[in-house]
């Protein structure tokens, strides 16, 4: 009898990655424009604060939920910045990564046959943890004539008796999209109409161009008491090794179930990475910021080579580090192919990663995906041999 873990792929981008390390372990040259990995190290207070942690014997069991101070610094976070009216810091689990967040907040949510309505194109977890908690995903199309964001009426059309909740990425993988207040403010409106809970994954929430502002969709009047917000360490602290995220909900049924699945998984999340994140809550964030204005600087560099060369067609990111390509209509490989996969594989024999936008839904199979998140000098190499190959 087939699992529901057999329908889970391992995933296409795991395939890419594999190929350029294959490559790099033989000496060839390599340019990772596929990984979503910040290339920033962590700050040195969070650092040391690890450090001092460690050097304290702070390596014994935790509460399964996350130390008391780290969840108390997270509700202050999400109450003062976010402005979600967050009940009180028990409302707050701490969670191996933003990942396994999903995977918590899908399984305590759902019941077999749940649907959920999410992006296409999105993050490929997104649809997997939503099968492997039993649920349905209902795919709802981003155009870009729309700049990627859900158009609230094609999501509200897809509302069946079987929908439980609707999914939010803001800003958005793989597109770089942002939500303006406005569609937020729709989106709530069906929720509350329809009964329906909203799942808002905000890890790039600090990672926004353009003087855009994030904002999260808990903090819309009405919408409160049905939203569950996830955040992440990974991209806001460059923490991404250190699997530090948490969900913030006012829903009582969402904690409670959310507290046997945190125990059952991990049962507490790695003690120093979590006074790492305490230390990322509390201390200076001015790193923050010159993260942000370096990404803004691979954005326009990214950008401004795409958009020159007749085989893409980029759509300009507005948050998250990833820029999106239509593969022009008269590109072909040397095979005469034209598809996402066959553009994959042409940059790969020249050690250029990517990602094909099939990975992230099946409308997107004319699109590529490439990461800024790698170091400026090495983003500034890859671009001169991406020009080099496709021009």
């Amino acid at each position: 009898m087939e699992s529901i873990v057999d329908q889970i792929s391992f995933g296409g981008i795991v395939a890419i990655r594999d190929s350029l390390l294959k490559r790099q372990s033989e000496g060839g040259k390599v340019y990772r424009l596929e990984s979503g990995d910040p290339s920033f190290d962590i700050p040195p207070h969070v650092r040391d604060a690890m450090i001092d942690a460690l050097m304290k014997g702070y390596t014994h069991y935790t509460e399964s939920t996350g130390i008391r101070p780290l969840r108390e610094a997270a509700y202050q976070k999400v109450v003062e910045e976010n402005k979600i009216p967050l009940k009180d810091p028990n409302h707050v689990l701490i969670t191996n990564g933003a990942m396994h967040a999903l995977y918590v907040t899908f399984r305590a949510l759902l019941i077999p046959g749940d649907e959920v309505i999410i992006p296409d194109p999105m993050w490929t977890e997104i649809a997997d943890n939503v099968r492997l908690a039993g649920g349905i995903p209902v795919r709802c199309r981003l155009k870009p004539e729309n700049n990627f964001v859900y158009d609230p009426s094609d999501v509200e059309s897809l509302i069946t008796s079987k929908t439980k909740a609707i999914f939010i990425n803001t800003p958005h993988n793989p597109t770089g999209a942002v939500f303006p207040k406005n569609i937020l403010e729709e989106i709530g409106e069906i929720a509350i109409k329809k009964n329906l809970y909203i799942v808002s994954d905000e890890a790039y929430e600090h990672i926004i161009y353009d003087g855009l502002k994030h904002v999260s969709i808990g903090s819309l009047p009405g919408v409160e008491d049905r939203t569950i917000s996830i955040f992440s360490a990974s991209k806001s602290f460059a923490m991404s090794g250190l699997r530090i995220g948490y969900i913030a909900t006012n829903i009582d049924k969402i904690i409670e179930r959310g507290k046997k699945l945190l125990r059952c998984t991990i049962n507490g999340v790695n003690s120093i990475a979590q006074y790492g994140a305490l230390a990322a809550l509390r201390g200076p964030k001015d790193y923050i910021e010159e993260m942000r204005r370096e990404y803004q600087l691979r954005r326009d560099m990214i950008y401004d080579t795409t958009s020159k060369l007749k085989s893409l067609k980029p759509f300009k990111p507005r948050g998250a580090f990833y820029i999106w390509c239509k593969i022009s209509e008269d590109w072909r490989d040397s095979e005469g192919k034209r598809s996402d996969w066959a553009m994959t594989n042409y940059l790969l024999k020249f050690g250029l990663g990517s990602t094909p936008g099939s990975e992230f839904g099946p409308a997107s199979s004319e699109y590529i995906r490439f990461s800024f998140s790698c170091a400026t000098s090495h983003l500034a190499e890859s671009l001169e041999m991406l020009k080099k190959v496709l021009e």
